[in-house]
């Protein structure tokens, strides 16, 4: 903490004020930890990523660190187990630092060790979801999205709106684990200004495809090929309500999956 520039007491400039409240009641206070800790890192050698601002990576040698900040939660992964410790002790030189060993849960992605890789899960926060939306006991169904063509002109608007948000961002933030929902929780998105009954039903799908799936996640595996295997999916104007036509791309950088919808 120090004193604003321009207002700077002479008498005592390295004087603050006493906090009567949790810094983190400060609107600044996000703001000026995160330019803090930046700041330091930059100094160890540490760039921030041009695509996500929450991600600093660091390459030296043929070593390659990469660190995911999320308020005072850090992720930190090293593909060399001296320099962890390295940087460890470089952050607890600077921060009040708690080691909790390897990664287990992380923003509500579960993590599982196995002898070939990592599992990453959200079955946790799939239960969540099921409970928010009072679906906890419903029925299982095989599939996301409806075998047959769902009509979504129906003009009966659905009564709660707001609910309907709420559990699509949820579903937006469980495809980053769940790559086998995207088709149909993009579809739903497409209606969250005005959404229907049958909006509602195809969302209820989706609850009721995870119910039964609830433990399904990505697993990471070491590997060193780099043969690319791409499949894809095309429905000529397929779409019911829009007549628009939708597909599915699948790449494989041997074993990992990369998916994306068109």
């Amino acid at each position: 903490m120090a004193q604003p520039t321009g207002f700077v007491d002479s008498a005592l400039p390295n004087h603050v004020y006493l906090l009567h409240r949790s810094l983190y009641g400060i609107k600044q206070a996000p703001r000026a930890w995160y330019a803090r800790l930046s700041d330091f890192l930059q100094t160890i050698s540490f760039q921030a990523s041009k695509v996500d601002t929450s991600l600093f990576v660091l390459m030296r040698n043929h070593n390659i660190c990469y660190l995911l900040v999320y308020v005072d939660d850090i992720l930190l992964t090293v593909n060399n187990s001296a320099l962890i410790h390295c940087l460890i002790t470089l952050l607890s030189s600077e921060f009040k630092l708690r080691d909790l060993g390897n990664a287990h849960y992380f923003l509500g992605v579960e993590v599982t060790h196995t002898s070939v890789g990592l599992m990453i899960s959200q079955h946790k926060y799939v239960l969540d979801i099921l409970c928010r939306a009072s679906m906890s006991s419903c029925k299982l169904v095989d599939t996301p999205a409806f075998v047959s063509k769902l009509d979504m002109s129906s003009t009966m608007l659905f009564l709660d709106p707001t609910r309907f948000q709420q559990i699509i961002g949820t579903l937006q933030y469980l495809m980053f684990t769940r790559s086998d929902i995207c088709y149909a929780v993009n579809k739903v998105c497409h209606f969250m200004h005005a959404p229907t009954e049958s909006h509602w039903a195809a969302v209820k799908r989706i609850l009721r495809y995870l119910k039964g799936t609830s433990s399904y996640g990505i697993h990471l595996t070491c590997g060193f090929s780099l043969s690319l295997h791409g499949f894809t999916y095309v429905d000529w104007a397929g779409s019911v309500d829009d007549k628009k036509s939708t597909g599915d791309i699948l790449f494989f950088l041997v074993p990992h999956l990369f998916h994306g919808n068109l």
